[in-house]
């Protein structure tokens, strides 16, 4: 046989094979890598990365506009007022008996049943108003407590809905130099600088509505509400 010794073929035979593995290999990795780098490019991030979205609230704000909360308050104080016409009334009727006392002979037993009955009048009148009070209290409370419950309920679902990780309370009123405890407030303030994070208007329409039932498609993102 002629030209190279059969030996010396065979070598060149496993290097030309061993170089066309490699060749197909590098052409698979180049396939695999592309097919990765397209993937990881339309896949999402993962949860680690994401940004963290903060908005601010003034609950002061909302208490004073909370419809239901309003309501309840009025409720309180018109019985409170009708409460304190009541202890003036009764303490018209202590001063006629007053008056009444002074004319009566001091030392007979009609001075002494008087007098027992205006300082037992006047013992129940004390205590019913210390009741009343402590009535009040409870009652104010209860509806402090109720109305926050809603807020801070409807603020997690909005939250939720949108994406929000923090929520901040912050006071939106405006210092007046006219009014120094507006002054203080605005100096204490902890929230200095938001930009469009204010959700306050959202959550305050949400209860003044009421949660929208079950089955109503996801609103858009309201203007100024950031989110990641």
């Amino acid at each position: 046989m002629h030209g190279r010794p059969r030996w010396q073929q065979g070598v060149l035979n496993v290097r030309i094979s061993c170089l066309q593995a490699i060749l197909v290999a590098n052409v698979l990795l180049i396939g695999v890598t592309s097919v990765y780098a397209q993937t990881a490019a339309t896949s999402p991030a993962p949860p680690n990365s994401r940004g963290t979205s903060v908005a601010v609230i003034d609950v002061g704000y909302i208490f004073r506009n909370l419809e239901r909360f309003k309501q309840a308050r009025e409720d309180i104080n018109a019985d409170a007022t009708k409460f304190t016409e009541e202890v003036r009334d009764r303490r018209a009727a202590l001063a006629q008996q007053a008056e009444q006392l002074k004319s009566t002979p001091a030392g007979t037993a009609q001075y002494s049943q008087m007098e027992e009955q205006l300082a037992n009048a006047d013992t129940q009148l004390r205590l019913d108003m210390g009741r009343k009070q402590k009535e009040r209290v409870e009652k104010e409370a209860k509806i402090y407590f109720n109305a926050y419950k809603e807020i801070e309920e409807q603020v997690r679902r909005f939250s939720d809905r949108f994406q929000i990780d923090l929520v901040v309370r912050f006071n939106s009123e405006d210092m007046d130099i006219s009014k120094p405890e507006t002054v203080l407030q605005g100096i204490n303030r902890f929230v200095v600088f938001q930009r469009s994070l204010n959700i306050t208007n959202h959550i305050l329409d949400e209860l003044n509505r009421g949660t929208p039932p079950p089955g109503i498609s996801t609103p858009q993102i309201p203007r100024g509400t950031r989110t990641r």
